[in-house]
């Protein structure tokens, strides 16, 4: 009795170490692939991440304004500081806004609605006081070019070497629908790291980018209809049909 339980047990682990380097391989595979991919310049899209290279944006005098949420693009007009966005009433005498045409053209694209899998909305309890109790994140669900893009652009502008001395500066993206910005967020450094990629092929990771907080419940759903209306279009253009 004891020996079949033995042999049991063995199969049992044997079946279990099998998977697990079934498991690992597949991992290391889709980093091995997703590190080596060979990626081109990006048009702008329906749906579209734009980065917004801190340093190149600073010769620039560009940086970005929110308000209400909304992030906008400006122009700075006179010595003001530069670390992180601007809050609240957008100040006409420092800045001047941007035609978001001229964004478009600037900005590099990192990922478009064909880079991403799925969007979707979570609603959270807010851990500080304030007037409203909840706030959104907004998910997104890359494909394996576009984990590869967006970890590539990481490693390029958050990774970057600074001059010693320099002060670090908050990379962003600006995720834009149609021609409208609706969020800005800061990209972590942990997105720049091999181990952020290569845990991406995990099955356990559901998203791979998280927007928040968004206390506007409509500008959250706004971005997910917006892909949702940008896959639907793209798809209808493959196949022919109408837009």
């Amino acid at each position: 009795m004891r020996t079949g339980q033995r042999s049991t047990t063995r199969i049992a682990l044997l079946v279990v170490g099998v998977l697990l380097v079934l498991y690992l391989g597949s991992i290391g595979i889709g980093y091995y692939q997703a590190s080596r991919m060979q990626l081109s310049k990006l048009s702008p899209s329906k749906f579209t991440v734009f980065g917004f290279p801190a340093r190149a944006m600073e010769e620039r005098r560009w940086k970005i304004i929110i308000t209400h949420e909304v992030p906008k693009v400006v122009e700075q007009l006179r010595e003001v500081g530069f670390e992180r966005p601007e809050f609240g009433r957008e100040d006409q005498h420092n800045f001047k806004r941007v035609p978001i045409d001229e964004v478009i053209r600037t900005l590099p694209v990192v990922l478009t609605e064909q880079h991403i899998e799925k969007v979707w909305v979570e609603e959270r309890a807010a851990e500080t006081l304030r007037a409203q109790g909840k706030y959104y994140v907004v998910h997104l669900r890359l494909t394996s070019e576009g984990r590869a893009r967006l970890w590539r652009y990481a490693r390029e502008q958050v990774a970057q070497l600074r001059a010693l001395g320099e002060k670090p500066r908050d990379e962003r993206l600006l995720l834009m629908v149609g021609d409208q910005p609706w969020a800005s967020p800061i990209i972590s450094s942990e997105v720049a790291s091999s181990w952020w990629l290569l845990s991406r092929f995990s099955m356990l990771q559901s998203s791979d980018v998280q927007i928040f907080p968004i206390y506007d419940e409509e500008i959250a759903h706004t971005i997910a209809q917006g892909f949702d209306e940008a896959k639907r279009k793209a798809l209808a253009k493959a196949t022919g049909g109408a837009p």
